[in-house]
């Protein structure tokens, strides 16, 4: 055996090798820089009275303070006095905090050039923030992914070839890059003095900031599953220096890509010494997490690596397994780091709050809501408030619009995510039933806030499944009980009894409705004012409002089922909604309800809890004032109560209710202790009780204006796309070897970029000619001013050619066309060749992948059947023209054509045909690439009370690039390679009259356009467009209508 010694050998140093090389990975990336956790960290002790933190929450000015924040794109709105609605509409779900990626390719066209102006104006958006009383959480990257192109990065960034853009040296490989590092920072140095101006730390006597805390770069993992070091401490360490130098004073924290303890701040380290065998770890003062517990079917994990199927009715629904995975171990897991994550609040940066959806799909935004359901957002956040999380952030609340090519390859125009504000603005159900859970844990602030997990629940339930965790109040008063109610049970059954457990070990039982994939929070072991003891409820309480004369007000949504378990005493019962005949079990009094509305007065000697019932329409639009101490000097949790319209927001500087209700919403209800002069309020006659007032809206005027929205579409005209006035250039080099076709060198990379070459028809008689291209994303092909044909290069598989993410084998993706048909013939024998190539926008660099410079343009091409002569002059003959996006104001608003502004060549157009409010136009092939522009009016412009959306619809199958009023609203693919039908146009780029449509149109086939301007017919829970014909099954277009209401 003596033979095997040296393979023996070999197997032994394997080991070794392996050994030495994670040692070296390993310190290798805990790098080089002098820059130490304590030196960039927070100044508690200087700033401990502004901005401090516990383990269980934030402490602003001395108050444990709940985070509950929203997900806002600024840069997704491109009409910006919209930005105030959206955010009221955040104010009004019960949200007091937004998380803000603020994008440095939008801000910064090209070298050295940095606009903060117009939409991009993100003083006033801080402004405007401090104004409406919302916190921020300031994510500036330079980093930030968010589906945009280019994750964020500015392009002319990308195309400097020799930088390592994020540190990537290739795929799954980091190497420090300091010249990289000198661009993120002259980015930060740019946008934070602006950020700054906001800081929370920076308060004034006149000026209160809104700016919380600072997040560092995106989803940096520092290792993968715990093992493999991959992100770079130097890379984190230059972007908090460069945080503290630009004069950040904030906590700053990180989004961990999901519960992986990357840079958890560990300071006492600091006074260790680096060693060989040991080097100093990095940490960010506030550890955060992402966390995306459900993918969409077509965006799981199984189809990066399979096409597993696009039908909607193929899709599985998803299981309580996943979530229960996903979300059960958290608390344990995060503190289990050490270190700062197990003495600061539990953060979540990014909390799932929808999905958002890709090219070549069949399905919507509609079918994703559909998937997810009406109540997941909910369930979601209750799952990880029973987890302790004080601090989380939904991605996205709203979505908006990627307009212009403003998107990456993920992702279409519409970014609406299925959110819980529909992007054409509607607050859907998603939104309402998430509303309860945060209107609850703000009634009960302070005892929500400072929670422990109560190890051994009180609360038992017969069904297995539908009760999640208990938790706690500590440091307060009374140490109040929250149960988290999740019906997770495997036979989806919706009624169970609960067994609760006192202190003293009696017993006594509830019922309890809750359908499957639902949950709430109980409350129990809670005195109200009137010293009444609440034992357990598994009626979900929505608000709780206080008066000073002890005194009591519950908001709740009752059922028959369900009850509330009080201490034995001697109480009077009152109301129209209670059963009169109270139960006794045990310890307990056990009240339950009749009616599914009403109120219900429980007097004891001290005072009165009144408990009012909302039906669960009522319910949905509940909304309650919070007066929080930081903004306005005291705290009142909460100061009134309203429900009964769409939408309510309190603008305290006038004492107004701006009130926002549909056109079937007839009355609102107002629920106040303290004395009200509104002239229009009256007593309700639901609620005969004096603290309850109503108001009804105006029915005459809804009646004049609830109409079908029609538009009519006038002025049209059209040219032609003339190539031949093009600004043609020939193709050159980016190194001395070869000539490149990249987009990416050229800087053409919005939309299109046109390539042209020539070459003679061969003298003979049956000319066979084949071209061969490969190209990404989407080519079309015009031979002699005929569009000859098109295709598609893309993938949502991962190593496919057109990979939306991570590499592409641009080996593969070539397509044959046969030129012989449309080659010239008697008059001429010159061929003029143009290939027009669209882009998807750039890879977004997300984790480890090295994908941003993918490819764009044409890849490769060459011709068969020609003379070698002519092939080299087809060959060396290549041109190229677009739009060089560092010479635009905004690099994202160009179709990429350079006549896209040209104002000679148009000429009435006849061709249109109109047929049930369509337009409808024919597009054939031999009419090349055009260009259609039209006018419209909006007549619900007039009225500033009326709220009406407009949608684009367009069908056919061409491709369209729409603008209205100069801004790119739509990018439309009839062909199949966008699912996308119906375009939201943002209600504050359209004016009164004159408004102007300017379309880009061409198709691979010939076919009919056809597209008219409407309103949006949804059902009005989820928002979802129905499209049935019948009148019957379709709603009429949501709309609203604005009042106010005086306090």
């Amino acid at each position: 055996m003596s033979f095997m010694a040296p393979l023996f050998s070999i197997f032994a140093v394997i080991p070794i090798i392996l050994s030495l090389a994670y040692f070296y990975i390993h310190q290798r990336a805990l790098g080089y820089l002098d820059i130490t956790t304590t030196s960039v960290q927070y100044n508690r002790t200087k700033y401990h009275d502004i901005l401090d933190w516990d383990k269980h929450s934030l402490i602003i000015e001395g108050i444990p303070t709940q985070i509950h924040s929203g997900e806002f794109h600024y840069w997704r709105v491109p009409d910006r006095t919209r930005w105030s609605d959206i955010l009221k509409q955040y104010r009004s779900i019960g949200l007091n905090t937004i998380r803000i990626y603020f994008h440095w390719g939008y801000h910064s066209p090209d070298e050295g050039v940095y606009l903060f102006d117009g939409n991009r104006d993100i003083d006033y958006l801080l402004s405007l923030c401090e104004e409406l009383g919302l916190f921020v959480l300031a994510a500036p990257g330079p980093y930030i992914c968010a589906e945009t192109q280019g994750g964020g990065y500015p392009s002319w960034l990308v195309a400097k070839r020799e930088l390592n853009i994020r540190h990537n040296k290739f795929m799954l490989w980091r190497e420090y890059d300091a010249t990289f590092a000198e661009y993120e920072i002259q980015w930060l140095n740019h946008i934070l003095p602006i950020i700054g101006k906001h800081q929370i730390t920076d308060n004034t006597v006149d000026k209160k900031g809104c700016v919380l805390a600072l997040q560092i770069d995106n989803e940096l993992f520092e290792k993968m599953s715990g093992i493999l070091p991959v992100g770079l401490h130097d890379q984190m360490r230059v972007l908090a220096k460069a945080a503290r130098d630009a004069g950040i004073t904030l906590p700053l924290f990180t989004n961990d890509g999901f519960e992986e303890g990357s840079w958890v701040p560990h300071p006492e380290l600091d006074m260790k010494k680096n060693t060989l065998w040991k080097k100093k770890r990095f940490g960010i003062d506030l550890y955060g997490f992402d966390k995306y517990v459900v993918f969409a079917p077509s965006s799981a994990p199984k189809s990066w690596i399979i096409d597993s199927g696009k039908a909607v009715l193929d899709w599985d629904e998803w299981t309580p397994e996943t979530v229960e995975n996903s979300l059960g171990n958290m608390e344990k897991t995060v503190r289990g780091f050490g270190g700062g994550a197990a003495d600061s609040p539990i953060l979540i940066p990014e909390l799932q709050g929808g999905w958002f959806n890709h090219y070549q799909l069949q399905h919507t935004y509609d079918e994703i809501y559909e998937f997810y359901g009406e109540d997941y957002t909910k369930l979601i956040v209750d799952s990880v408030l029973a987890q302790g999380v004080t601090m989380e952030s939904i991605y996205m609340v709203y979505g908006g619009t990627n307009w212009g090519t403003l998107g990456d390859p993920d992702v279409y125009t519409s970014y609406d995510y299925s959110a819980c504000i529909r992007e054409f603005g509607m607050v859907s159900s998603r939104a309402r039933n998430l509303r309860k859970t945060l209107l609850l844990v703000q009634s009960f602030d302070p005892y929500f806030t400072r929670t422990e997990r109560v190890m051994h629940p009180s609360t038992v339930s017969s069904v297995p499944y539908t009760v999640n965790l208990q938790r706690v109040s500590v440091s307060n008063d009374q140490k109040v009980v929250f149960t988290f109610f999740r019906n997770f049970d495997r036979q989806k059954r919706d009624i169970f009894e609960i067994s609760h457990t006192l202190e003293d070990g009696r017993t006594f039982e509830l019922n309890c409705h809750l359908p499957y994939k639902k949950s709430f929070i109980g409350v129990g072991n809670y005195t109200t004012k009137n010293d009444l003891h609440l034992y357990q409820s598994t009626i979900p309480i929505l608000a709780r409002m206080v008066n000073t004369d002890n005194d009591e007000v519950w908001i709740v949504e009752p059922n028959t089922i369900g009850g509330m378990a009080f201490k034995n005493k001697e109480i009077v019962l009152r109301g129209n909604m209670q059963d009169n005949i109270v139960r006794h079990d045990g310890p307990s009094i056990i009240i339950s309800f009749e009616r599914d509305h009403g109120w219900t007065q429980i007097e004891t000697v001290k005072g009165s809890l009144y408990i009012i019932g909302l039906t669960s329409n009522d319910s949905s639009t509940l909304y309650a004032e919070f007066k929080g101490p930081y903004w306005n000097g005291v705290r009142e949790y909460p100061s009134f109560i309203t429900w009964g319209a769409d939408t309510f927001y309190y603008n305290r500087s006038e004492s107004v209710i701006e009130i926002n209700h549909r056109p079937k919403e007839k009355e609102m209800h107002l629920v106040s202790f303290k004395p009200l002069t509104g002239k229009h309020l009256k007593s309700s006659s639901d609620y005969d009780l004096p603290f309850i007032h109503s108001y009804q809206f105006d029915q005459e005027d809804i009646s004049r204006h609830v109409l079908p929205v029609s538009i009519f579409l006038n002025k049209w005209e059209q040219r032609t796309v003339d190539f031949d006035k093009m600004p043609w250039k020939q193709l050159t080099s980016h190194s001395s070897r070869r000539v490149t076709f990249d987009a990416i060198d050229h800087q053409y990379l919005s939309g299109h970029v046109l390539y042209r070459t020539s070459f003679k028809t061969p003298d003979r008689e049956r000319p066979f000619i084949q071209l061969t291209l490969n190209c990404r994303h989407r080519a079309t092909v015009i031979l002699n001013g005929q569009i000859i044909g098109g295709h598609t290069t893309y993938s949502r598989q991962l190593y496919m050619p057109g990979a939306k993410i991570g590499p592409d084998p641009t080996l593969f993706g070539a397509i044959k066309y046969d030129l012989s048909p449309y080659l010239s013939h008697p008059n001429t024998l010159d061929n003029q060749l143009v290939v027009v190539v669209e882009s998807f926008g750039l890879n977004r660099q997300a984790f480890l992948m090295n994908d941003i410079r993918n490819a764009r343009g044409i890849i490769s091409v060459s011709i068969n059947g020609l003379r070698r002569s002519e092939e080299k002059r087809f060959n060396e003959g290549w041109e190229i023209s677009g739009v060089d996006v560092r010479t635009l104001v905004n690099p994202f608003l160009s179709t990429g054509l350079p006549d896209e502004h040209v104002t000679e060549g148009w000429h009435t157009y006849e061709g249109i045909v109109t047929e049930k409010g369509r337009f409808k136009f024919p597009i054939h092939g031999d009419q090349g690439m055009q260009w259609f522009r039209f006018e419209f009016d909006n007549p619900f412009k007039k009225n500033s009370m009326i709220k009406v959306p407009l949608r684009l619809r367009m069908d056919g199958q061409w491709t369209a690039y729409v603008s209205i009023n100069g801004i790119i609203i739509a990018r439309y693919y009839g062909n199949g390679d966008g699912p996308q039908h119906d375009f939201y146009i943002p209600e504050d780029l359209v004016q009164n009259r004159g408004n102007e449509v300017k379309i880009l149109c061409y198709s691979w086939t010939d076919t009919v356009g056809e597209l008219k301007i409407a309103g949006w017919p949804v059902l009005p829970d989820s928002g979802n467009m129905v499209h049935a014909n019948n009148s019957v099954l379709r709603p009429d277009e949501y709309m609203l209508f604005k009042n106010q209401l005086k306090l």
